[in-house]
Protein backbone atom coordinates (compact mmCIF):
# COMPACT_ATOMS: atom_id res chain seq x y z
CA UNK A 1 0.00 0.00 0.00
CA UNK A 2 1.14 3.60 -0.34
CA UNK A 3 1.41 5.32 2.51
CA UNK A 4 0.69 9.01 0.79
CA UNK A 5 -2.61 7.65 -0.53
CA UNK A 6 -3.61 6.21 3.37
CA UNK A 7 -2.34 10.01 4.86
CA UNK A 8 -3.92 12.16 2.36
CA UNK A 9 -7.46 10.55 3.10
CA UNK A 10 -10.01 12.62 5.30
CA UNK A 11 -10.01 10.05 8.11
CA UNK A 12 -6.47 10.20 8.79
CA UNK A 13 -6.09 13.44 9.99
CA UNK A 14 -9.15 12.95 12.10
CA UNK A 15 -7.85 10.76 14.19
CA UNK A 16 -5.87 10.75 17.48
CA UNK A 17 -3.25 8.88 18.50
CA UNK A 18 -5.28 6.59 20.88
CA UNK A 19 -7.57 5.47 17.92
CA UNK A 20 -4.99 2.99 16.59
CA UNK A 21 -3.93 2.05 13.12
CA UNK A 22 -6.34 -0.47 12.50
CA UNK A 23 -9.12 1.85 12.87
CA UNK A 24 -7.63 4.80 10.89
CA UNK A 25 -7.03 1.97 8.28
CA UNK A 26 -10.53 0.76 8.60
CA UNK A 27 -11.97 4.34 8.18
CA UNK A 28 -9.78 5.13 4.96
CA UNK A 29 -10.58 1.68 3.23
CA UNK A 30 -14.08 1.92 4.01
CA UNK A 31 -14.26 5.50 2.88
CA UNK A 32 -12.71 4.29 -0.77
CA UNK A 33 -14.67 1.07 -1.05
CA UNK A 34 -18.65 2.85 0.07
CA UNK A 35 -21.06 2.94 -2.51
CA UNK A 36 -23.55 6.15 -2.37
CA UNK A 37 -27.27 6.43 -2.22
CA UNK A 38 -29.20 9.01 -3.95
CA UNK A 39 -31.02 9.12 -0.05
CA UNK A 40 -29.39 7.70 2.86
CA UNK A 41 -26.03 6.68 4.28
CA UNK A 42 -23.10 5.39 1.99
CA UNK A 43 -22.74 1.68 2.52
CA UNK A 44 -20.82 -1.37 1.69
CA UNK A 45 -21.97 -4.26 -0.54
CA UNK A 46 -22.10 -7.42 1.88
CA UNK A 47 -19.34 -9.42 -0.22
CA UNK A 48 -17.27 -6.08 -0.29
CA UNK A 49 -17.53 -6.11 3.52
CA UNK A 50 -16.81 -9.85 3.94
CA UNK A 51 -13.56 -9.10 1.81
CA UNK A 52 -12.40 -6.38 4.34
CA UNK A 53 -12.96 -8.39 7.14
CA UNK A 54 -10.84 -11.03 5.44
CA UNK A 55 -8.50 -8.53 4.51
CA UNK A 56 -8.02 -7.07 8.18
CA UNK A 57 -7.98 -10.32 9.81
CA UNK A 58 -4.76 -10.71 7.63
CA UNK A 59 -3.48 -7.50 8.65
CA UNK A 60 -3.89 -8.20 12.26
CA UNK A 61 -2.45 -11.62 12.07
CA UNK A 62 0.87 -10.64 10.47
CA UNK A 63 1.24 -7.82 12.28
CA UNK A 64 0.53 -9.54 16.06
CA UNK A 65 2.92 -12.59 14.92
CA UNK A 66 5.84 -9.85 14.00
CA UNK A 67 5.59 -7.75 17.40
CA UNK A 68 4.10 -10.74 19.80
CA UNK A 69 7.21 -9.62 21.66
CA UNK A 70 6.34 -6.13 22.75
CA UNK A 71 2.66 -6.53 22.56
CA UNK A 72 2.05 -3.36 25.32
CA UNK A 73 3.09 -1.01 22.49
CA UNK A 74 1.69 -2.67 19.93
CA UNK A 75 -1.99 -3.08 21.52
CA UNK A 76 -2.13 0.96 21.83
CA UNK A 77 -0.11 1.53 18.22
CA UNK A 78 -2.32 -1.10 16.27
CA UNK A 79 -6.12 -1.16 18.48
CA UNK A 80 -6.18 1.46 20.48
CA UNK A 81 -5.71 -0.59 23.29
CA UNK A 82 -5.04 0.77 27.08
CA UNK A 83 -4.30 -1.23 29.79
CA UNK A 84 -1.67 -2.42 32.98
CA UNK A 85 1.53 -3.57 31.32
CA UNK A 86 0.76 -7.54 30.24
CA UNK A 87 -2.98 -7.01 30.37
CA UNK A 88 -2.48 -7.18 26.29
CA UNK A 89 -1.05 -10.17 26.20
CA UNK A 90 -3.72 -11.76 28.78
CA UNK A 91 -6.42 -10.58 26.20
CA UNK A 92 -4.73 -11.74 23.48
CA UNK A 93 -4.53 -15.36 25.15
CA UNK A 94 -8.07 -15.74 25.98
CA UNK A 95 -9.15 -14.34 22.61
CA UNK A 96 -6.92 -16.43 20.51
CA UNK A 97 -8.14 -19.69 22.73
CA UNK A 98 -11.78 -18.87 21.43
CA UNK A 99 -10.85 -18.32 17.92
CA UNK A 100 -8.91 -21.57 17.61
CA UNK A 101 -12.12 -23.47 19.85
CA UNK A 102 -14.73 -22.43 17.69
CA UNK A 103 -13.15 -21.17 14.35
CA UNK A 104 -9.88 -23.39 13.35
CA UNK A 105 -9.29 -26.51 11.76
CA UNK A 106 -6.45 -27.97 9.69
CA UNK A 107 -8.03 -26.61 7.00
CA UNK A 108 -9.74 -23.51 7.18
CA UNK A 109 -9.19 -21.12 5.14
CA UNK A 110 -9.39 -17.22 5.45
CA UNK A 111 -12.89 -16.87 3.40
CA UNK A 112 -13.71 -19.26 5.87
CA UNK A 113 -12.85 -18.29 9.15
CA UNK A 114 -14.33 -14.72 8.37
CA UNK A 115 -17.63 -15.98 6.58
CA UNK A 116 -18.04 -17.75 10.34
CA UNK A 117 -16.94 -14.95 12.42
CA UNK A 118 -19.57 -12.73 10.31
CA UNK A 119 -22.38 -15.46 10.94
CA UNK A 120 -21.88 -15.24 14.66
CA UNK A 121 -21.52 -11.82 14.63
CA UNK A 122 -24.85 -11.46 13.21
CA UNK A 123 -26.08 -13.97 15.17
CA UNK A 124 -26.87 -16.48 12.45
CA UNK A 125 -27.50 -19.84 13.26
CA UNK A 126 -28.05 -21.77 10.09
CA UNK A 127 -25.77 -22.83 7.61
CA UNK A 128 -23.20 -21.11 5.52
CA UNK A 129 -25.65 -21.40 2.52
CA UNK A 130 -28.41 -20.03 4.05
CA UNK A 131 -26.44 -17.00 5.53
CA UNK A 132 -25.59 -15.83 2.02
CA UNK A 133 -29.06 -16.06 0.91
CA UNK A 134 -30.00 -14.16 3.88
CA UNK A 135 -26.85 -11.85 3.98
CA UNK A 136 -26.04 -11.47 0.38
CA UNK A 137 -27.84 -8.35 -1.00
CA UNK A 138 -27.53 -6.66 2.30
CA UNK A 139 -25.91 -3.27 2.74
CA UNK A 140 -23.37 -2.44 5.51
CA UNK A 141 -23.18 0.65 6.27
CA UNK A 142 -19.95 2.92 6.59
CA UNK A 143 -19.83 2.87 10.29
CA UNK A 144 -20.51 -0.45 11.22
CA UNK A 145 -18.16 -1.77 8.53
CA UNK A 146 -15.38 0.09 10.06
CA UNK A 147 -16.24 -1.61 13.43
CA UNK A 148 -16.70 -4.65 12.35
CA UNK A 149 -13.47 -4.03 10.30
CA UNK A 150 -11.66 -3.04 13.54
CA UNK A 151 -13.01 -6.71 15.14
CA UNK A 152 -11.43 -8.79 12.93
CA UNK A 153 -8.40 -6.70 12.70
CA UNK A 154 -7.88 -7.77 17.26
CA UNK A 155 -8.90 -11.10 16.26
CA UNK A 156 -6.21 -11.08 14.13
CA UNK A 157 -3.75 -9.76 16.18
CA UNK A 158 -4.32 -12.11 19.07
CA UNK A 159 -4.11 -15.08 17.28
CA UNK A 160 -0.70 -14.27 15.02
CA UNK A 161 0.98 -12.91 18.51
CA UNK A 162 -0.47 -16.16 20.59
CA UNK A 163 -0.36 -18.69 17.69
CA UNK A 164 2.09 -16.90 14.54
CA UNK A 165 2.07 -20.68 12.85
CA UNK A 166 -1.75 -20.99 12.45
CA UNK A 167 -1.75 -17.30 11.03
CA UNK A 168 1.47 -18.77 8.69
CA UNK A 169 -0.58 -21.68 8.04
CA UNK A 170 -4.52 -20.18 6.42
CA UNK A 171 -2.58 -17.08 4.74
CA UNK A 172 -0.58 -20.14 2.80
CA UNK A 173 -3.92 -21.67 2.36
CA UNK A 174 -5.80 -19.14 1.13
CA UNK A 175 -3.54 -17.41 -1.24
CA UNK A 176 -2.91 -21.15 -2.99
CA UNK A 177 -3.23 -21.25 -6.60
CA UNK A 178 -7.04 -22.17 -7.72
CA UNK A 179 -8.26 -22.93 -10.96
CA UNK A 180 -9.55 -20.23 -12.89
CA UNK A 181 -13.07 -22.07 -12.70
CA UNK A 182 -13.00 -22.35 -9.07
CA UNK A 183 -11.69 -18.43 -8.65
CA UNK A 184 -14.53 -16.95 -10.84
CA UNK A 185 -17.37 -19.39 -8.78
CA UNK A 186 -15.78 -17.64 -5.62
CA UNK A 187 -16.39 -14.12 -7.56
CA UNK A 188 -20.12 -15.13 -8.72
CA UNK A 189 -21.06 -15.95 -5.30
CA UNK A 190 -20.38 -12.53 -4.41
CA UNK A 191 -16.68 -12.24 -2.55
CA UNK A 192 -15.10 -9.03 -3.75
CA UNK A 193 -12.24 -10.35 -5.55
CA UNK A 194 -9.89 -8.92 -8.41
CA UNK A 195 -10.69 -10.85 -11.92
CA UNK A 196 -7.61 -12.96 -11.65
CA UNK A 197 -5.63 -14.10 -8.43
CA UNK A 198 -2.53 -12.60 -7.56
CA UNK A 199 0.32 -14.42 -6.20
CA UNK A 200 2.75 -12.91 -3.76
CA UNK A 201 4.65 -14.83 -0.44
CA UNK A 202 3.95 -14.21 3.28
CA UNK A 203 7.04 -12.53 3.83
CA UNK A 204 6.33 -9.88 1.06
CA UNK A 205 3.14 -8.96 2.56
CA UNK A 206 4.51 -8.95 6.18
CA UNK A 207 7.12 -6.71 5.18
CA UNK A 208 4.77 -4.33 3.28
CA UNK A 209 1.90 -4.12 5.95
CA UNK A 210 4.53 -3.50 8.64
CA UNK A 211 6.54 -0.69 6.74
CA UNK A 212 3.60 1.11 6.57
CA UNK A 213 2.25 0.42 9.82
CA UNK A 214 5.31 1.56 11.26
CA UNK A 215 5.42 4.87 9.52
CA UNK A 216 2.45 5.34 10.88
CA UNK A 217 3.42 4.66 14.44
CA UNK A 218 6.61 7.17 13.49
CA UNK A 219 4.23 10.03 12.93
CA UNK A 220 1.11 8.89 15.00
CA UNK A 221 2.67 7.46 18.08
CA UNK A 222 6.12 8.06 18.15
CA UNK A 223 6.43 6.97 21.38
CA UNK A 224 5.94 3.40 20.73
CA UNK A 225 8.21 3.42 17.27
CA UNK A 226 11.48 3.05 19.32
CA UNK A 227 9.99 -0.12 20.94
CA UNK A 228 8.27 -1.69 17.91
CA UNK A 229 10.91 -1.31 15.23
CA UNK A 230 11.88 -4.95 14.33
Amino acid sequence: SDWGAVRDQEAFFAMDNLTGYARVLARVRVKQGQQKRILGRPYLPFGQFLFLGGHFFQLGGILGARHSAKLDAFGPAFLGLQGDPGAVGHFFAEAAKRIVNEYLSESTTLFEYVTADAMGRFQYEGDVVGFFQSFGAKKIKAETAVDFAWGFAESGAALGATHPEKVRDIFDRSHAAVTADGWQKARAAGLDIPATQDHFSYEEVAEDEDQLFMVYCLECCPRFHADLVV
